[in-house]
């Protein structure tokens, strides 16, 4: 088993020269149209963005526009190359390329608004300070004055796709379930949004959302609440009615001061759940972490579910433990197949840090986040 190390450990301080491949994707329509018009503006301003990189092609550093055929309508890209040679002039030609990317979308010469961002270049996974320039670049280009945190997927080690996240609380509260987010209250969410769901004219003056408030030692108790012009009866009466939820009116202005009181409908439903998979945070890098995943996680906790972190497990010690373990699938408790194919993928997503044939939870385990991952489109259309 090779062993995972931080990455800074490994990084040398002369700078080698650097090819970085951005690529920004546009939402489709079926009104777009690849014109003259389109093509003579779009050389102009790929002109007044060209930086050499004395390579061929799409690493070329002339940013070039290309069309894809989505269902009814037509989805355009627009590819950049930028070479680095020294460190000082990462962050202007990463900035360049993006504003390249906003100018595209405001002069209507792409197919839509900005879908998503891909960045390309060696070892982008191990490398955060590159990371960080870019991040930089991006946040100030695309800033909409939203919470959400800029950060990356690592799809593969060079391939990393760049949108916004929404924490909800940390990998271990989710695993102990004692942070305000509970899945005892799912029923009483998912009862209110079919409601509104199903009386959209009837509500479109107000806005929903929950108060969660937590309580130790105890399930966290959970206050519904609109606001809007003004305090109304009538949606009161008619929430009773249907979902036997109290309703309570919030000022707008008390809202706005007091938001991060407050949770988004859909954002409780999200971090509450207790099947599928998880987004997780670590730094500046979200990767998914698979049902099964969690499950295994469970291995590193002891009775009273207390991350046992900087303690070494044997194999033979893990196997046992999942033997008996209620958060494993009992057809796989018994399969020493499972838990060698689990544990080397959570190690290559660094979760877990391995050693000859010894496994511990990873450095900075406490400090990962339970989040969403958005690309830019989903993240302006979310409900908030």
């Amino acid at each position: 088993m090779t062993t995972i190390t931080h990455p800074e450990k490994k990084r040398k301080r002369s700078l080698r020269p650097i090819v970085f491949d951005l690529v920004a994707h546009y939402e489709p329509s079926a009104h777009f149209q690849f014109s003259r018009r389109v093509r003579n503006e779009f050389d102009e301003l790929a002109q007044e963005y060209t930086r050499s990189t004395w390579l061929l092609g799409r690493y070329g550093g002339r940013p070039v526009m290309q069309t894809d055929i989505r269902g009814i309508g037509v989805a355009s890209r627009v590819e950049i190359g930028r070479l680095v040679l020294r460190e000082g002039k990462q962050s202007e030609l990463i900035t360049s390329a993006m504003q390249m990317f906003a100018e595209c979308q405001a002069r209507n010469l792409a197919s839509g608004p900005i879908s998503r961002v891909v960045v390309n270049f060696p070892k982008a996974a191990e490398r955060p300070r590159e990371r960080s320039v870019v991040r930089h670049a991006f946040d100030g280009t695309f800033d909409e004055g939203t919470d959400g945190a800029s950060c990356f997927v690592a799809w593969e080690l060079d391939h990393l796709e760049i949108g916004r996240c929404v924490t909800y609380q940390s990998l271990m509260q989710y695993l102990r379930e004692d942070g305000i987010y509970h899945s005892s209250h799912r029923g009483r969410v998912e009862a209110v949004q079919r409601h509104l769901q199903q009386e959209v004219g009837r509500y479109e003056a107000h806005r929903f959302f929950l108060r969660p408030e937590r309580r130790e030692g105890a399930i966290p108790s959970l206050t519904f609440c609109y606001t809007g012009d003004s305090l109304d009866r009538r949606v009161e009466a008619f929430m009773t009615g249907y979902t036997d939820e109290t309703l309570e009116f919030v000022d707008a202005e008390d809202y706005e001061d007091q938001r991060g009181s407050f949770s988004s409908l859909s954002d409780y439903e999200r971090a509450s759940r207790r099947f599928g998979g998880l987004w997780i945070l670590q730094d500046d890098i979200v990767r998914r972490l698979s049902q099964h995943h969690v499950g295994v996680l469970y291995l590193f906790f002891d009775e009273k579910l207390q991350p046992q972190l900087g303690r070494e497990f044997a194999w033979d010690e893990l196997y046992q433990r999942q033997r008996v373990s209620a958060y494993i699938p009992r057809a796989s408790r018994n399969s020493q197949t499972f838990l060698d194919m689990v544990l080397e993928e959570m190690v290559r997503g660094r979760f877990i840090a391995a050693e000859d044939d010894s496994y511990q939870l990873a450095e900075g385990f406490g400090d990962f986040q339970h989040v969403t991952f958005y690309q830019l489109d989903d993240f302006r259309k979310r409900q908030v």
